[in-house]
C-alpha cells in the first residue's frame, strides 16, 4: 500500500487505475502529446486523422469531397446555445448525415447516408482514451483528466479527484464540469463548451467512488452506477481478487465499449418541457438499462407470441415512462421492418396520458390511443 503522503494525489490513486481499467476493457491508450498533433488546432476536439480513417472504413463508397463534408458537418452546426448543438449533433452521429453522391451503379447521383459509428458491431470502431486533453476557451484554457475518442469523436470526459478530499471530491469534480461547460454566470467564458458539443456522458470519480451524468446535468443528478451487467458481478470479483469499488462498477456497467455504444445510440433522449419550453438532456439509470435490454433478449428468444414475458416492477415516479420510451426506441431500431407498429397496453387512462406525454416530449409522434378493453 501506497505511505500515506507519498504518491496520494488523483493521478496515482484514481486516474492511473481509471486508465489502466479502460484498456483492460478494450480502449487504446494514446498519449496526450500524439492525440495532440492530429488536431487542427487547440480550440478543436476532434481527432480529424482517426475520424477520416472510420469514416472510410465504414463508407467506403466515400468520395473524399463527401469525406470532408462529413467531417466539416460535425463542425459547422448553427445553434444558440451548447444543449441546441449537443442535441443536432446527437442525431447527426446517431443516425448519420445524408450526402449526395454517383455510386456508378446506374441510378445516378441519388442521397446516401454516412455513419460515423458501426453501432451492430463495436470491434469495427477505434476507442481511444488519453489523458490532459488542453482545449482552449475564450478567455481561459481547461484541461480534461481523462478523454474517451470513438472514432476520433469525443464522447466521454472523466473527471479524476483524490480520495483524500474525503467528501468533498465529488463537489469539486462537478463544480469544474459547471466551469468548463459554462453552467452558470460566475464561470461565463470561463470554460470551452465547445468540447461538450459531442460529448455523451460525463463521470466524475476518485479512484473508490464515482458518479456519472451528462451535458448540462445538474449536481443532484449525478448517480451511481451500480451493476456490471451485462457481466456479472462474481466474475469481476474473481478477475480483480477482491470486491469492486463504485469507479470500477461503473467502468465495467458503463464504458465497455459495447455498453457505452448501446447508451449512446439508444439510452439518451432530449425532453422539452412543455411549460418553459427549455430542453433536458436525459441519461438512463442502471436499472432502466438493464431492463429494456433483458426484455429485448426475452423477446428474441420467445418461439410464439403466447410465450411468458417478464415483469419490471418500478416504484412511483422512478422513471417507467422513459424505460418504455428506450424500449419503444431500441425495439424499433432493431426490428427488421422498415416501419413497425409498437403497441403499450396500459391499466389505467392517467397512465396512458403520462406516457404519451413522455414520448412527445422527447420528439416522438403523438401515440394513438386505443380501446379499452372490456
Amino acid at each position: 500500500m501506497t505511505p500515506p503522503g507519498k504518491g496520494w494525489n488523483e493521478e496515482s490513486l484514481s486516474e492511473n487505475p481509471g486508465v489502466e481499467h479502460l484498456v483492460r476493457l478494450g480502449w487504446t491508450y494514446v498519449g496526450p502529446g500524439p492525440v495532440n498533433t492530429e488536431r487542427e488546432s487547440p480550440k478543436r476536439v476532434v481527432l480529424v486523422r482517426r475520424l477520416s480513417a472510420a469514416l472510410a472504413k465504414l463508407n467506403p463508397w466515400l468520395s473524399d469531397d463527401n469525406l470532408h463534408r462529413a467531417i466539416r458537418a460535425l463542425s459547422g452546426v448553427q445553434a444558440t446555445s451548447l444543449i441546441e448543438a449537443n442535441e443536432r449533433l446527437y442525431t447527426i452521429l446517431t443516425y448519420g448525415v445524408a450526402l449526395e453522391q454517383d455510386l456508378h451503379d446506374g441510378t445516378g447521383k441519388k442521397s446516401h447516408p454516412v455513419r460515423f459509428f458501426d453501432f451492430d458491431d463495436p470491434s469495427r470502431n477505434e476507442f481511444v482514451v488519453t489523458r490532459q486533453f488542453k482545449v482552449y476557451g475564450t478567455k481561459k484554457n481547461i484541461r480534461t483528466d481523462v478523454m474517451l475518442f470513438v472514432n476520433g469523436i469525443p464522447l466521454g470526459i472523466i473527471e479524476c479527484k483524490s480520495p483524500t478530499l474525503g467528501d468533498g471530491w465529488k463537489h469539486e469534480a462537478l463544480d469544474q464540469f459547471s466551469r468548463y461547460q459554462e453552467m452558470e454566470e460566475r464561470y461565463r467564458e470561463l470554460g470551452a463548451p465547445k468540447l461538450f458539443e459531442t460529448i455523451q456522458v460525463l463521470v466524475a470519480t476518485c479512484g473508490q467512488a464515482a458518479v456519472y451524468g451528462t451535458v448540462l446535468t445538474p449536481h443532484r443528478f449525478f448517480v451511481e452506477w451500480k451493476t456490471t451487467y451485462p457481466r456479472g458481478a462474481t466474475e469481476l470479483e474473481g478477475i480483480l481478487g477482491r470486491q469492486p469499488n463504485a469507479q470500477e462498477i461503473l467502468f465495467e456497467g458503463m464504458l465497455t465499449p459495447a455498453n457505452f455504444l448501446d447508451l449512446v445510440r439508444n439510452f439518451i433522449v432530449f425532453e422539452r418541457d412543455a411549460q418553459t419550453g427549455r430542453t433536458v438532456r436525459k441519461l438512463c439509470r442502471y436499472q432502466q438499462f438493464a431492463a429494456v435490454n433483458k426484455a429485448i433478449a426475452r423477446a428474441r428468444r420467445a418461439k410464439s407470441p403466447t410465450d411468458r414475458g417478464g415483469v419490471v416492477w418500478h416504484t412511483q415516479g422512478s422513471g417507467k415512462s422513459l424505460t418504455m420510451l428506450w424500449l419503444a426506441l431500441k425495439l424499433r431500431r432493431d426490428s427488421m421492418h422498415e416501419n413497425p407498429t409498437l403497441v403499450i397496453v396500459t391499466d389505467r387512462k392517467d397512465l396512458d396520458e403520462q406516457i404519451a406525454k413522455t414520448f412527445v416530449a422527447c420528439g416522438f409522434p403523438q401515440p394513438r390511443p386505443g380501446r379499452e378493453c372490456p
